[in-house]
């Protein structure tokens, strides 16, 4: 998993290699509550932090 930051809006993009990701803000207690995301066509954004994951390559999806 890569991080960047976007210049422009200055959110995080995330580089990952699966459709399933979670967010909880990264930044410990100052971070938000845990949710999970599906990536559906190449990318979503956290409705709470704005951090953008990418998904690289195909994207296999996980099963558990």
């Amino acid at each position: 998993m890569s991080v960047q930051t976007d210049s422009i809006n200055h959110s995080e993009i995330i580089h990952v290699k699966t459709r399933s990701v979670s967010c909880d803000g990264g930044v410990g207690p100052l971070g938000h509550p845990k949710v999970y995301l599906r990536i559906p066509d190449g990318q979503v954004a956290c409705p709470y932090c704005s951090r953008i994951f990418i998904l690289d390559g195909d994207g296999a999806d996980e099963t558990h």
